[in-house]
């Protein structure tokens, strides 16, 4: 074979090879790749909502705002840069968004840096997220409600339920109930409750040992619940903590496992309901309202486990916030910001008094 012909054709094919992991590497679903989820909803934004009129904002050409944090947050995140972009064009959104973690990581990073950082999170902060902001500023990390979480959609802040066998006769359990099943120190102030007749169960039900599923910290949703139901209390020692390929296989596993033990509870996602388990309805107190998950109780929080996702940024206490970050804040929590939510599809717009509350906290 000629030998010219030969090196013309490995030359061709390094090349080719090297622009093939080129394009591996720019279009990397890790690299900018939307985080898909089916449409769940189509609500429409409260008209009560505050319209945002741009402020004034003094930059310079290609100053940045850097978005860092959430790939569950992208697309929300990408509406907000438009509506940013547009009203501010000589100001450049840019957006990187591996995961939620990133979050405390690009705050952190941020103070080696002239431009602004905003970290959406879909999720509260972790312990070690937030103490690590905090050994290095000397105080709590500022956080601002975006919207709700989402109905069941996995990966996309899904609100929390608890599940039990489907032949299980309970009607609806409360916090402080669920609060005293997994902590030692029951912190909403019910008895122990150890067996399914501490609830209020009779027949074959009422000695039937109450056995609980759970995960592993640190995991957020497991963050979730400490905070919302054990009020940060101590879990009981006898709590299975279930393994799985990543924390949606977990529950699907403890699901299984009650097809085998009948007295089971876990909290998990909706996306985990199998044939064998159902729903408990939850309430804030003792005695109901009892309120199932649904999109209009998760919308308004009426729900007990509906969920926030957030933005963090780096606002010392009883300093003002940088005017393009104050900016951005206002125009998410405004009709603008809020249709850009509602149009995802998936996570679910503020109600008009959070919005309220939120944008009191800017001042």
């Amino acid at each position: 074979m000629n030998t010219k012909f030969v090196a013309r054709r490995a030359k061709v094919l390094a090349l080719a090879a090297a622009c093939t992991a080129a394009l591996a590497t720019a279009f990397a679903p890790s690299a900018f790749a939307l985080k898909y989820a089916a449409v769940e909803h189509h609500l429409k934004v409260d008209p009560s909502m505050p319209t945002w009129t741009p402020g004034k904002v003094d930059t310079v050409p290609e100053e940045e705002l850097a978005l860092v944090g959430a790939d569950v947050m992208d697309e929300m995140c990408l509406g907000w840069a438009k509506i940013f972009r547009k009203a501010y064009p000589h100001l450049s959104v840019v957006l990187n968004l591996p995961a939620s973690g990133a979050g405390v990581k690009g705050l952190l990073a941020g103070a080696k840096a002239p431009d602004s950082v905003i970290a959406p999170v879909g999720r509260e902060m972790l312990p070690a997220e937030e103490k690590a902001f905090v050994d290095k500023f000397g105080y709590e990390p500022f956080r601002i409600k975006v919207a709700t979480g989402s109905l069941g959609s996995l990966g996309k802040t899904a609100t929390s339920i608890f599940m039990v066998d489907k032949d299980n006769p309970i009607k609806g359990l409360s916090l402080p109930q669920l609060d005293a099943m997994y902590s030692t120190t029951r912190k909403l102030g019910h008895a122990d409750v150890n067996t399914w007749g501490d609830v209020g169960l009779t027949g074959k039900w009422a000695s039937l040992p109450i056995h609980k599923y759970g995960l592993k910290s640190p995991n957020g949703i497991e963050w979730f619940i400490k905070i919302n139901v054990l009020d940060m209390g101590d879990y009981k020692n006898d709590i299975e903590f279930v393994k799985g390929r990543g924390f949606t296989h977990a529950f699907n596993v403890a699901a299984e496992d009650m097809a085998k033990n009948p007295g089971g509870i876990t909290y998990a996602l909706l996306a985990n309901v199998q044939p064998n388990v159902k729903v408990v309805p939850l309430s804030v107190k003792d005695g109901g309202p009892y309120i199932a998950p649904t999109l209009q109780t998760v919308y308004d929080h009426s729900y007990p486990l509906s969920r926030y996702v957030y933005i963090y940024v780096n606002r010392k206490p009883g300093t003002p916030l940088e005017p393009k970050v104050k900016e951005f804040l206002k125009m998410v929590l405004s009709k603008q910001g809020q249709q850009a939510v509602a149009e995802e599809g998936v996570y679910i717009p503020l109600q008009p008094s959070v919005v309220k509350e939120e944008l009191a906290k800017l001042d």
